[in-house]
């Protein structure tokens, strides 16, 4: 096992390499022991290939593992699942299906957190932000529990039936949020409002309103170069055929603002609270 390993928690199968898939891919190749956790089992996602990928699925859970798997190897991480159901967007009637997260509570859900935790032992843990990146209600649950687990481990005798058993309490030095800075996202609303489409109603089903995703650019941290991992997160992604990652994911003028933001992630670090900028997830720590 490396001296330095690297947590994430992420909603659904395509979210680690969507969204920190270059943050996964760099670690990975410098030597860092990377662990990727998804949470959810992907099966309230929508059918959407693109069109060089493969026929509609057979079944949704199976080839959304299968696209995970691959991503994986891609990216050259280790995967977790925690098996719970995919929720669906907010008022979609997965929502209300007892095996799903939305339904789960939340203390279980720690409990799995934590129990991972306590196995990896991380320096530094990845996970959604508060408002989920675009106000799903998984993102925004896994970020829940893992501010529940972190509560856990800073005061273990205020959670005492939250640590699993035989798990000696581990606090990781850092706890960053994945987000998305203001500042970019104004020139994709400017070019959607100029092009006829209303940023409110964003997405394959409507349901996103642009106008309030991201955070303000004071609060980021860490604006991580990527550029050298970009083609492998690129790769990572085309192993999600079924949500419309494949090679012609993309294309045109989105297509190019798409490009040129992803030679960075930005990460807000949640805890220690009042970090100052820097350009490593693992500044001082190695």
């Amino acid at each position: 096992m490396s001296k330095y390993r690297l947590l994430g928690f992420f909603a659904h199968p395509d979210d680690e390499s969507f969204g920190s898939g270059g943050m996964l891919a760099k670690y990975a190749r410098e030597g860092v022991d990377v662990h990727v956790c998804i949470v959810t089992d992907g099966a309230a996602g929508s059918y959407a290939p693109d069109p060089t990928c493969p026929d509609a699925p057979r079944n949704m859970v199976a080839v959304r593992r299968e696209e995970l798997e691959c991503a994986c190897r891609v990216l050259g991480v280790q995967l977790h699942r925690l098996g719970y159901r995919d929720s669906g967007m907010e008022g979609s009637p997965e929502n209300h299906h007892p095996e799903s997260l939305y339904q789960a509570d939340l203390d279980d859900v720690a409990r799995d957190v934590l129990r991972l935790i306590c196995e990896i032992k991380p320096q530094v843990i990845v996970a959604h932000d508060p408002t989920g990146g675009y106000f799903h209600p998984d993102h925004i649950r896994v970020n829940h529990a893992v501010n529940r687990a972190w509560q856990a481990l800073t005061n273990p005798p205020a959670y005492p039936a939250l640590l699993p058993d035989n798990c000696t309490p581990w606090l990781p030095d850092r706890l960053y949020y994945g987000v998305l800075p203001r500042s970019s996202l104004r020139w994709m609303l400017l070019f959607m409002r100029l092009t006829g489409k209303d940023p409110r109603h964003f997405g394959r089903n409507g349901d996103i309103d642009m106008t309030q995703v991201g955070v303000r650019d004071d609060k980021i941290n860490v604006r991580l170069d990527i550029r050298a991992y970009r083609t492998i997160k690129q790769d990572a992604g085309a192993c999600h055929c079924s949500q419309g990652g494949g090679p012609g994911r993309a294309r045109g003028i989105l297509g190019l603002l798409f490009r040129q933001a992803q030679r960075y992630e930005l990460y807000m670090q949640a805890y220690p609270p009042n970090g100052r900028k820097h350009a490593d997830l693992f500044a001082g720590l190695r």
